[in-house]
């Protein structure tokens, strides 16, 4: 991404608070564990062996966490922004004996050299948090990265219509979080800065979006 255009010093700024970050995004993201799950059946079924991963917002280590322990010879290249967040996501290498095989770039994606080739690209719960200009940016840098035939996972917030279901929407969102241990004061006021945040890009309402894509360009929708 283009570091002019990221509008937010996630060092000093960061949307989570770093040391409640792993509760509140299993709170706040419904489905989280399942989204890991999945993207790591896809990255397996491309059945390299020897696979080099490019993670963009590796920050908390939750990829290193699913990806590299059952996958001996597969290599991670993570960036992240935030210095704390990738300082989580460090502890994560080292406790699970990994760290050789991870790299962590604090910044962006243009941190990265274009030589640098990925045979896949994750980019997982990172996109909402940019203005649309950066999103592009991120895109094209990621898209110049990837090795031919390469793959791209992402999972993002998203803005559907769902018309006199908001309410119903925002009620099963507000128990989920409180079911995982978030307060319910805590969590409605989370639910409350997601909406505030995302009201003037979009009329409509939040949902998540996972879709994979080779380099190819040949879209595949998992869900939405």
């Amino acid at each position: 991404m283009s570091e002019g255009r990221v509008r937010t010093d996630f060092d000093t700024q960061p949307p989570v608070p770093v040391h409640e970050y792993a509760r509140i995004v299993a709170g706040v993201n419904v489905g989280y564990d399942l989204v890991f799950t999945l993207a790591t059946c896809f990255l397996r079924a491309l059945h390299q062996p020897e696979l080099d991963v490019l993670v963009v917002g590796a920050g908390g280590g939750k990829e290193i966490e699913q990806f590299l322990p059952s996958n001996p010879k597969w290599r991670l290249v993570g960036v992240d922004p935030s210095r704390d967040m990738l300082g989580l996501a460090q502890n994560a290498a080292e406790r699970l004996g990994v760290q050789e095989r991870v790299e962590l770039v604090h910044g962006s994606i243009d941190s990265l050299p274009t030589d640098r080739q990925f045979d896949a690209v994750t980019c997982l719960y990172v996109l909402h948090f940019l203005p649309d200009d950066a999103k592009l940016a991120l895109l094209r840098g990621i898209a110049a990265r990837l090795r031919p035939q390469g793959a791209l996972l992402v999972v993002s917030g998203a803005r559907v219509d769902v018309g006199d279901l908001s309410g119903d929407i925002f009620g099963i969102w507000q128990q989920h979080g409180e079911s995982l241990g978030l307060p319910a004061e805590r969590m409605a006021k989370i639910i409350q800065q997601i909406v505030s945040q995302q009201a003037t890009r979009s009329p409509r309402r939040i949902t998540w979006v996972f879709c994979a894509l080779r380099a190819s360009c040949e879209w595949s929708p998992f869900s939405t």
